[in-house]
Order: structure tokens, then sequence, then C-alpha cells
């Protein structure tokens, strides 16, 4: 099917402005991609890596024509069918002179790319990048899980950037990621479905959906994760946030001869990790919240408590702790059917706690916690769909869920399934980062998944307090030294206070020692989704200056940062101008490359010049 610009209405981050002269200026990056395949998945997988200039379409669409593509600075091909008409179309905008990124792309492109199809494919597996490359430098040289489809190549004139293994053990291997010339023009193609690979790490299996697997209690997301979804040898590294910035590089290489690019920073000002703290009230009462609160408020640290006991809970305590800064919502219970949940109670659990939130203390309910974190796996047609539970989940205007956590006691598929505990502890979505879900093809859901990666129950049970804490620390320490970046999500029941107490305590010394503020998961998506909705428009280099404006409507009390090259073409940054006046600006080393960093307040248009 066609991708329907009604369609993209949630994704499109720039389709275009009109200078003053009248003449359309494009945005530099064109994404070409359908509703299958996973490929405009791939638009929410640039505006995690803050590349906000980008208009999407698809290949089939009646403008897309060659003097279309030639508009912009780089095309980026998601998997889609190409009939000979827009095959030649392809081909001739390489040849003139064209840059063209590819995802898994159409065989009759192989000519592009500079390989030849072999006539085989495989369903997951594992690349390894080459660090000496100018794009690989800086990431991981472990070979990294992928999952979904790649197909098999030999090449046939064209570089090699990574390599792609059935297995660990095998000693055959074909090319996963190459570069090309063609013509005039330069093609890379990775040869595997990164959109898709990017998804099935961060949700997991979906053939999994709504069936019971990991021997726990009650349908979870971890579900998802088991028979040996996970390679847990990679759990400090985040295998699939390693994949997106090598995407990131390929990007900024192929725009050595272009513009410079900026794109925004993952965090807010110039932090280098973020932590939440959450708080399963259960059925307990104010009392018994309050002095955790005390606790939490007096390190400087904010928290979301999700609550099923609302009778217990007043409105003017409420009232007190949102004032805070404190985030109060509502904890849906659908236990009673946690063996197999189905689309229309799970609807009736959220859509009740949420009118209970809303008639009792006056809040909205935009993040959500399910009672056993239960995980609906049947749509509204009781189809097995991986993100039924996200999907509900938008139906009733929750914007973030923290469902998917590291809890893997007791379970059938053996110690740690979800991964090694304590300071080895790493994400076992493979990602640090937040970014929306996906359904089973591919198409983003409003709905932002935000993994509980330092969880206390796991470490009660397991009667480690150490290990609890030392959990958090070596999350903290790799994002801040290590380019190992993570929103850091810690859940402490108010149940299980006696044994969280003391090791949190310790979390929150340390990052106060450290600088990192601790918000509400409320807090955190209003930063997201401010982040996601600026763009930046009207970019110009000329005489080695880099010209454009940042868009931004979505106010907040944190600075929007984005970074620049800090060298190109043999110069460096020597000023930066916002909004008319000299700007203070950073230079910072990430993952192997060089930028410059300058923060704005968000809400607002700027303009900015970069002089090199």
């Amino acid at each position: 099917m066609i991708l329907k610009i009604l369609h993209l209405a949630t994704i499109i981050l720039l389709s275009g402005v009109i200078s003053c002269s009248g003449k359309i200026q494009v945005a530099p990056l064109l994404l070409l991609a359908t509703d299958t395949g996973f490929g405009v998945y791939t638009a929410e997988i640039l505006k995690a890596e803050g590349f906000n200039e980008i208009a999407v379409d698809s290949l089939a669409g009646e403008k897309v024509t060659a003097s279309y593509l030639t508009q912009f600075d780089l095309v980026i091909l998601a998997e889609s069918k190409i009939n000979p008409l827009k095959l030649n179309m392809v081909r001739e905008y390489v040849k003139n002179g064209g840059k063209l990124i590819a995802l898994k792309p159409d065989q009759e492109l192989a000519e592009l790319f500079g390989v030849a199809p072999l006539g085989k494919s495989i369903t997951g597996g594992y690349i390894r990048i080459d660090t000496s490359v100018d794009q690989g430098k800086g990431l991981s040289s472990r070979l990294l899980q992928f999952h979904g489809k790649a197909d098999y190549y030999s090449l046939n004139g064209a570089g090699t950037m990574a390599t792609l293994f059935a297995n660990k053990v095998s000693g055959e291997s074909y090319p996963a990621v190459v570069t090309n010339s063609y013509g005039k023009g330069h093609t890379i193609a990775f040869l595997y479905n990164l959109p898709q690979s990017i998804v099935l790490s961060r949700q997991g299996n979906p053939l999994f959906a709504g069936i019971e697997k990991d021997g726990i209690p009650g349908l979870r997301g971890m579900d998802l994760f088991t028979d040996s979804w996970l390679d847990t040898s990679n759990s400090t590294i985040n295998q699939a946030d390693e994949q997106m910035v090598f995407l990131s590089h390929c990007i900024e290489n192929m725009m050595a001869d272009s513009k410079p690019l900026p794109h925004f920073w993952y965090f807010p000002d110039t932090l280098k990790c973020l932590v939440t703290l959450t708080n399963d009230g259960e059925y307990k009462s104010e009392e018994d919240f309050e002095p955790q609160f005390r606790d939490v408020d007096y390190m400087g640290a904010k928290m979301s408590l999700y609550i099923i006991g609302v009778n217990k809970v007043s409105r003017s305590w409420v009232d007190k702790w949102t004032a805070k800064g404190f985030e109060i919502a509502g904890h849906p219970d659908d236990t009673k059917e946690a063996a197999n949940p189905t689309w229309i109670r799970m609807d009736s659990a959220i859509s009740t706690r949420k009118k209970e939130i809303a008639s009792g203390y006056g809040l909205p309910m935009r993040t959500n916690v399910n009672h056993w974190f239960v995980w609906c796996g049947r749509d509204a047609d009781e189809k097995q769909e991986f993100s039924a539970q996200a999907k509900l989940e938008e139906k009733n205007g929750i914007e973030m869920d923290i469902n998917y956590a590291h809890y893997d006691m007791k379970s059938n598929q053996g110690e740690h399934f979800l991964g090694p505990s304590g300071i080895n502890q790493g994400n076992f979505t493979g990602s640090g980062l937040v970014m929306k879900f996906a359904d089973s093809r591919g198409n983003p859901i409003n709905v932002f998944q935000h993994l509980n990666a330092v969880y206390d129950q796991e470490y009660n049970e397991s009667h480690d307090p150490d290990g609890f804490f030392y959990c958090f620390k070596g999350l903290m320490d790799r994002s801040l030294n290590k380019d190992v970046y993570s929103f850091i999500s810690v859940k402490s029941h108010n149940d299980e206070y006696y044994f969280s107490k003391s090791p949190l305590m310790k979390m929150l010394a340390y990052a106060n020692l450290n600088k990192i503020p601790v918000w509400t998961e409320l807090k955190l998506l209003d930063f997201i989704k401010m982040k996601d909705e600026a763009s930046f428009t009207r970019l110009t280099w000329v005489n080695n200056k880099l010209a454009f404006d940042i868009n931004s409507s979505l106010k907040n009390s944190n600075g929007l940062t984005f970074m620049v090259p800090a060298e190109y073409e043999g110069s460096r940054v020597d000023k930066i101008s916002l909004d008319g006046n000299d700007a203070r600006f950073i230079t910072r080393l990430v993952k192997g490359s060089e930028y410059a960093f300058i923060t704005v307040n968000p809400g607002i248009k700027h303009s900015i010049i970069v002089n090199y």
C-alpha cells in the first residue's frame, strides 16, 4: 500500500519552506518509505538521532521524479519494491551525482551498490562494523545482533563497511553494509532491514505476542524476549543504538561535500544522562507514601507514582506533591485476566483508572505502568499483535509507557534470560533511548517506550541491595563515560521501600554527585515531545557559513541543544551566531566524532549562523 499523505502527518519533520524570493527550499534529507516493511519507522530513527530536517514521501508517489530527487542533498530509500520506471529514475539520479542510502534495497538495484545477489536470505544474525573506516570510528567492533531479514550478496565493486554473520560461530560471512561509487554519484546500502531490526530489538519477537513464554505469571512484554531472542553478552553496549549511530555516521559522511548537517542532542541541555524515578503505589495510602516522598524530595529528586487505590489518596495530598513537581497517575489493573488479557478488558482497565485520576484529582493520565506489567498481545479483532497494548494506550491518550521492565526471576528461561544483574546489567532492548512503539508492519504508534531497567523487585527477591545500586551505577557510568547513552528509569515500590530505601538514597546521591537530574516520567515525556517537534529549516552553506533556522513551538523549562560537526572541509567552527549575537558553544567528542554544541530556549524560532 502506498503511504498516504495523511498517514505521514505524525512523522513529517519538514516538507519544505518558501524563501522570500518565492523559491521552494526543500529539506536536505528525503526519506522514501511505505507503510509496509518498517520503512516509515526510519523517520523515528532519524528523529531519535536528532536529524529533524527530513521530508518523507513514497517511492511510488506521483511527485517523486528525477527532478524532485535532485532537490535534496541525500535520499534515504527504505525497503520498497521498485518498478522499471522508478528503477531507471533512481539509477539516473545516482549516475548524475545523486547520493543514496538504501535500507534492504530491492535486488533490482544491486548494480548501484556494487553487489550481486546470491539468491539467499537470512532472518536474524549478527553484523560487525568495520571501525577502521570513517563511518565506523568510535563504534563497537563486537558482533552486534540484528533481527529481521537480510539478503546475501557478493561484492561486485563495492567496499564493505560492515560484515554479516548467520551466528557467532559461523566462519561464513557476507557484506552487511556496503559503499559504492556509481557514475558521478555515491551509494551506501544496509543489506539488512535496519528499522525492522531496531523495532524488534526494542519490542521483542512479534510471533510471541499473547503467548506465555517465560513461566512468570501473567503475560508481560518480557515474554517477547524469550527463547534466546537476546544475546545477553551485549547487554552493556546498547547494540540497537550502536547501529542507529552507524546510520548517522553514514549520513554525515555522505554529506561531506554538500554541507554540514545540524542535529539535536539526545538529552536536555548538554547532559550525558538522565534519570526518572517511578513508584507503583498499589493499594497503599498517602500515609504510606509520605515518608518515601519526603526522602526523595530531600535529595532534590522527583517521582512518578502510579496508584490503584485512589480512594486512599486525598486531593489535597496530590495537590501538595504535584505542586512540588511530582507526578500522580493511575495504575491500570487487569490482573484478573493476566494470563490472557483481552483488548476490551484492558481498554476498560485503562479508561477506568484514567477517569478516576481525572475526576478525583483533576489530572490527565499521560504516562502509564500496568499492575503486574500486564501486556495485551491481541488487537481489537483478536489478532496477534505485539503492539496491541501500545495501541490501547494511544486510544486512551496515554503518551508514554514504562511497562517493559528488567524482571526475570524464577523464569523457565534460565537464570537472567534478560541479561546479567548488577554492574553488568544493561538495557535488554539494546537501547537506552526513548522512542515510539511500532506495530508489526513497522508503522509508528504515538506512544513512547521507556524501559524500566533498574527494577527493585528483581534485586529484592535475590536479596541484593548492592546489586540494585550497582545496576544503576553501571548504566550511569557507561552513559557518562563510555558513550553508551541511557535514559535510566528506576522503580522503587512503596511496598518494597524497606528494601530499596538505602540503595535508592545511594542512587540519588550518586546522581547528585554527577549533576544528573532525577525527573518524573511526565517531565521526560514533555522534553522528548519538544525535541521531536523542533525542526531545522532554511539550511544554506555559502562561503564556509552554515545558516539555518530552528523552528520550535513547544516550550520547556530545559534547553534544546543542537550540534554541528566541529570540523568541515578542513576548517573548524570559529563562531556561532544565535539570533544575531555571538553565542557560547562547547566542543565534545561523541562516538568518535567531534561536535560543537549550543543550547537554545525551546518554544520560539531561532536563526543560527555557524562560521567555519
